[in-house]
């Protein structure tokens, strides 16, 4: 019975130690995912409007804080990705876990038909540098997108 005893209490030690270590590691991982699958989707808009020649890219709504994104393409030729209704949506919705904020508040990232961001305003998304992420920032320059780690207010790449 003895034996019992302390196989239990050394296992709720063990549990009561690798439940917090499982969480924190789970979140860093889903916000490392999270900024990748926004790294290639953003790749993803700049090579449509390139492959395509027409304006393409992410789009989010606006806001200081976005919890879901969609990519599109500019199916009426006004050179804008807006809500307008005629865009043509490329996928389904992205639906974040981790809310992102983007330095720029604006409601898109779209780029030209060259595949250059369109028009050229540097914007970086980040998630809260608290969850202790590897990566947890993208910067996107009028020629390059970028995975990164946020340091002292820039996005220093990995």
């Amino acid at each position: 019975m003895v034996e019992l005893m302390v196989v239990v209490s050394i296992t709720i030690l063990l549990l009561a130690w690798g439940i917090p270590s499982f969480s924190t590691w789970n979140n860093k991982h889903g916000i490392e995912s999270q900024m990748i699958q926004l790294y290639n989707d953003l790749q993803f808009g700049r090579m449509t409007g390139y492959g395509s020649k027409v304006v393409s890219g992410v789009w989010w709504g606006g806001g200081a804080s976005i919890t879901s994104y969609q990519i599109r393409s500019d199916a009426n030729n006004n050179g804008v990705i807006d809500d307008t209704g005629t865009d043509t949506q490329i996928g389904p919705t992205v639906i974040l876990k981790y809310a992102i904020t983007p330095s720029v508040i604006q409601n898109s990232v779209s780029f030209d038909g060259r595949g250059f961001l369109d028009p050229a305003n540097p914007i970086t998304f980040s998630v809260s540098a608290t969850q202790g992420a590897a990566i947890d920032c993208v910067a996107v320059s009028s020629t390059k997108i970028t995975l990164g780690k946020m340091s002292a207010g820039n996005c220093a790449p990995k």
